[in-house]
């Protein structure tokens, strides 16, 4: 999404701001970097819905209630292969560095592994999560639902909603470049893309709604046939949660399998092959007006580039949200480059 009018930072101080507002509200020093370095790097990326705007959300919750940000996972099931996460209702963005560096571990010991996640508020974009597993040798698949709350999607033909936007991730190891990584909504958009758009004022696509004003399926059935599937994987198998007609608070449930390629096949053979038909896809002719074909993982590299060195513009809608924090807070706002 392109950046709009508003007041240019540093990442490093957004990054500065944001550790320090959740060091307010209770998160240990390490851990309120590791959420912030998540958050900055959606907003570098281009996934403004998921960076800095979501804030006020994330320190209100945690002043609320709704989240421990001190609180460490436990294993409530183990068998070596598979594992089961207890976020004990931390942040997602804290639980899920943790359920990813277990996989991975376990994934380099049996070859395959399965860890559940549930109990902890929803985490931002997975991509990171999927980015760190391909560093490591690991294919990785996630499927998140949440818990039966944030219900934004009606199925197909539906009138109201009924599920959540229920995104998959995937990360693949590839040779010379960004790996391949796959971060979506089972919605035609995610949610959190749909509230940025209506804050700026920006055109919204008339096909990420219904007749009713709801957010519909990526693809139609077939995107609502994933999201069924996450919703079974990710909150069933969990036991993180379910949709249902009674009202659920928004509560992380995720299925991560991931595969040690190392086990099946060299590694730089694998990565040598998956760049080889990347590159062969890349080249493809391309139609009037369009610029170049990218893989998954592609823009969020070239756009972290551009806006790493460039700065990132901050929204005035929510830069009131950041003065807000603050001055509540008592945390000094980040520098502007405007001048």
């Amino acid at each position: 999404m392109a950046q709009t009018d508003g007041t240019l930072v540093e990442p490093a101080e957004l990054f500065r701001f944001i550790s320090e507002v959740l060091q307010a509200v209770g998160t240990p020093a390490v851990s309120a970097a590791e959420m912030a370095k998540q958050m900055v790097a959606s907003d570098l990326a281009g996934h403004e819905s998921h960076g800095i705007r979501r804030l006020r959300e994330y320190a209100y919750r945690a002043r609320d209630g709704f989240v421990n940000p001190a609180a460490v996972p436990t294993l409530e099931q183990d068998s070596g292969s598979l594992v089961s996460v207890n976020g004990q209702t931390n942040y997602g963005h804290l639980v899920m560095p943790f359920a990813t560096d277990l996989l991975i571990e376990r994934a380099r010991r049996h070859g395959i592994a399965a860890v559940t996640v549930k109990n902890c508020d929803p985490a931002g974009r997975f991509a990171d999560f999927c980015d760190h597993a391909a560093d490591a040798g690991i294919a990785v698949f996630m499927f998140m639902n949440v818990g039966g709350g944030a219900i934004d999607v009606a199925p197909p033909g539906g009138a109201e909603a009924r599920i959540a936007t229920n995104p998959i991730a995937a990360g693949v190891p590839r040779e010379g470049a960004p790996n391949l990584v796959m971060d979506m909504a089972t919605s035609a958009v995610a949610r959190g893309r749909l509230s940025d758009a209506q804050e700026r004022g920006t055109e919204i696509e008339t096909d990420w709604l219904n007749q009713s004003g709801v957010l519909v399926p990526l693809g139609g059935v077939k995107g609502f046939a994933l999201s069924v599937i996450a919703e079974a994987l990710a909150g069933s198998l969990s036991s993180a949660g379910t949709v249902g007609p009674e009202v659920a608070d928004a509560r992380q449930g995720v299925l991560a399998i991931g595969i040690d390629i190392q086990k099946l096949r060299p590694l730089d053979d694998f990565k040598k092959d998956v760049a080889k038909f990347a590159t062969h896809l890349k080249l493809t002719p391309l139609e009037p007006g369009a610029k170049e074909i990218r893989m998954p993982g592609e823009s969020t590299a070239i756009n972290t580039k551009i806006r790493r060195e460039s700065g990132l513009t901050v929204h005035p809608v929510i830069w009131e949200r950041l003065v807000e924090l603050s001055e509540f807070f008592s945390v000094k706002l980040p520098i502007s480059k405007n001048g």
